[in-house]
């Protein structure tokens, strides 16, 4: 029973204290594995993707659909990013994306 606790304690901990990705998966897809989506997003150069108020979508060819979060979401990455990399004006993305 005391390890159960104890392996019950370290997994809450650390997804607490663990860093937050600045985006949220909607829909794993049917071509890509949840690692390769997750590896090619943080990869990437998305300033001036993000928005202030709304979460702006992203739509990949095999029908995963990726939300990078807002400015007033409490997310690590905010740390890093210039003010410059978030769009005032809410524009919607009618690109589909690859990884490749």
């Amino acid at each position: 029973m005391k390890i159960i606790f104890t392996f019950s304690l370290v997994f809450v901990l650390n997804s607490f204290f663990s860093q937050k990705d600045f985006f949220h998966i909607i829909k794993l897809g049917e071509k890509y594995s949840l690692s390769q989506l997750e590896s090619s997003i943080r990869k990437a150069d998305w300033c001036g993707y993000f928005h202030k108020s709304e979460r702006y979508q992203l739509k990949f060819d095999d029908g995963s659909i990726v939300e990078l979060l807002t400015i007033s979401e409490d997310f690590d990455i905010k740390k890093n990013l210039s003010e410059t990399c978030y769009q005032s004006e809410n524009t919607k993305d009618i690109g589909v994306y690859k990884i490749h």
